[in-house]
């Protein structure tokens, strides 16, 4: 007999409830998110949620899980055009409902669910790793000071931190221009001619 996992139907379901779930999240944050609601979005019975997910936190932490969005991977060109281009592309899903619900919902529950903790701090690891490795590669070839490999997770916070304050705080969704004057102003002090 094969395991619920593999069954086709399982994973169908699994992934129309987990679906349904983000919706929620977006509409109506994490209170919104219930056995019960999520069913009746997904379409699905009741018990099949349940059966996912036993209990309501598990069914939050994998919605979470899923709806997150890569952070800050780049690719092989000049690391500030790289910035620009992928944050740009950022904003794109920064800028629906959903992921300001997911980064309120992450922050918030951080605070006291170790499990959406964990989340948290992979979520900013992954984003260090990457970043970490295109700043080698721009101290390579000579687009930034050394060193700067060393102060990645404060170049992260200067680069998202007022993204992320103008579009939770203020309601603003970032432009292309404020991305491009963000990643300027965080790689200023690291250029080779200052």
């Amino acid at each position: 007999m094969s395991r619920a996992n593999d069954d086709p139907r399982a994973r169908r379901s699994r992934t129309s409830a987990l679906a349904a779930a983000t919706e929620l999240l977006a509409e109506g944050g994490p209170g919104h998110i219930t056995h019960a609601a999520v069913a009746a979005r997904a379409n699905v019975g009741r018990a099949t949620v349940y059966r996912h997910w036993p209990d309501l936190r598990a069914l939050l932490l994998d919605t979470l899980t899923t709806a997150a969005h890569p952070v800050l991977t780049l690719g092989h060109g000049p690391v500030r055009d790289e910035l620009v281009t992928h944050l740009q592309q950022q904003t794109d899903w920064l800028n629906q409902p959903v992921s300001a619900s997911l980064i309120a919902t992450v922050m918030e529950r951080a605070e006291r669910d170790p499990d959406v903790r964990n989340l948290r701090d992979e979520m900013v690891s992954r984003a260090g790793e990457h970043l970490t490795d295109a700043l080698a590669a721009a101290v390579a070839r000579g687009e930034l000071r050394a060193g700067i490999e060393e102060h990645t997770r404060d170049l992260v916070s200067r680069i998202l931190g007022p993204l992320l304050f103008q579009r939770l705080m203020l309601g603003t969704p970032p432009d292309g221009v404020t991305v491009a004057d963000t990643v300027d102003a965080a790689l200023a002090a690291w250029q080779p001619n200052t």
